[in-house]
């Protein structure tokens, strides 16, 4: 077994110390070889009918933000078709955002938000790369605290947190700033009315099925095949020394009004690898070559790369000081430069190397429950790390991330340990 294998094993069972990680599926894709390694179980619960069942590759997750890949695959498609452009103002294809408005501050007798009229375009582009001026809630509080001025007045919102499904107020005027977001569930919408097809029923013609897909859905409750092989989800404690205990209600609803481009599907390891495989050696099955550029391509402004830099730095700083602690040593691999730090339309994108793994030109990002990805078409190479723990951002769960891609780098994760 290589270190990250014993540390994983240990990690994920209990024994003389508590467990550390609920359980995780390691996938990767390197010259021409895929290879994966399984750890720890479905659920924590006692009283599930799947306790004691080992995580798997089947396994299947909600994966949340790893659909905003698929999601941008689709309006790549759609630009290729000639169907969506990628900077033409949203308002050609989303009338109901035409008229858009910036939230300045709230009035303090009554709590009103004070609003005023935007002044520059919103693009495509801009929704796919965290550049609209749209924000989750969880982390804008102003935002939050608009969104329930809003529903007071008698607005009835689905899924208020994680995207409200009618026009809201932008928290910058857009292009200018960064902030992470729901604009890739807009995006979404726009694969909808540029093609008349559900997201899901798009995804599954135009991905799912190119790529033998055949576990992946938006709508769990249609899919009990689905559901049937559900891991379930736990949370770590923020006393008790980061304590395990199991999560016993849905965090994203089973059913849904809409398709949710942003965080709405249901997948396992052994479909959602296709994609990022498929990525990583440009398929022409989903994208053409410059299809995959594009996919790839940094486009944020200089201010709004800049709060990305910062934002995303301080999540390696915390890693980079928590790891002597959590791993009893210094993270496998330096972080990505911080200058080299940009989005673009399918992930955090970084422009130069990474020492000891990902190469310039690679996308990456992440799903709430601590699941991530990497894409690099330069070393034709993939990995996917899936997890289904609250809450998200968990320090431990990075730091294995960053040894899981040493690993995938220098080979030793393909040359030791067992293939699930």
């Amino acid at each position: 077994m290589s270190p990250l294998d014993e540390f994983l094993a240990e990690a994920t069972t209990a024994g003389p110390g508590p467990r550390r990680i609920p359980g995780c599926v390691l996938v990767a894709y390197k010259d021409g070889v895929l290879h994966d390694k399984s750890f720890g179980t479905k659920t924590l619960d006692p009283k599930s009918p799947h306790f004691g069942e080992p995580l798997s590759m089947d396994s299947t997750m909600w994966i949340a933000s790893l659909t905003k890949l698929m999601t941008a695959i689709s309006v790549l498609q759609c630009v290729e078709k000639g169907l969506l452009n990628l900077d033409d103002d949203i308002s050609t294809v989303l009338p109901e955002w035409k008229e858009r408005e910036l939230l300045l501050r709230f009035d303090e007798a009554t709590g009103a938000p004070l609003l005023q009229k935007t002044e520059g375009k919103l693009s495509l582009r801009m929704l796919l790369t965290h550049s609209s001026g749209l924000c989750y809630p969880v982390l804008e509080p102003d935002f939050k605290r608009y969104l329930n001025y809003r529903t007071e007045q008698g607005w009835v919102m689905e899924l208020m947190d994680l995207c409200p499904n009618e026009p809201v107020a932008l928290l910058f005027e857009p292009g200018t700033d960064w902030k992470y977001g729901f604009g890739t569930d807009w995006a979404g919408k726009m694969v909808e009315r540029a093609t008349g097809l559900r997201l899901n029923d798009y995804m599954d013609r135009h991905i799912w099925q190119p790529l033998g897909m055949t576990s992946t859905s938006f709508r769990l409750s249609s899919r009990p095949d689905i559901r049937a092989r559900q891991a379930e989800l736990a949370v770590r404690s923020a006393a008790d020394g980061g304590s395990l205990a199991p999560f016993p209600t849905p965090y994203f609803p089973e059913a849904t009004r809409d398709d949710h481009g942003g965080a709405g599907t249901y997948s396992c390891a052994r479909d959602y690898v296709k994609v990022l495989v498929a990525c990583a050696t440009s398929d022409p099955r989903l994208l053409t070559a410059a299809g995959y550029d594009a996919l790839c391509a940094p486009g944020l402004s200089e201010a709004a790369a800049a709060r990305f830099r910062d934002v995303q730095g301080a999540v390696y700083a915390a890693g980079d000081a928590a790891a002597p602690e959590l791993t009893g040593a210094p993270p496998a691999i330096p972080a990505p430069a911080r200058e080299s730090l940009s989005w673009a339309p399918g992930g955090m994108v970084v422009t130069q190397d990474a020492p000891g793994g990902r190469r310039a030109g690679s996308i990456s990002w992440g799903g709430l429950p601590n699941l991530s990805w990497v894409v690099d078409r330069k070393s034709r190479t993939a990995l996917l790390y899936a997890s289904q723990l609250l809450p998200p951002g968990d320090v431990l769960t990075r730091l294995v991330v960053r040894w899981f891609e040493r690993e995938v780098y220098d080979g030793e994760f393909f040359s030791k340990g067992a293939s699930g």
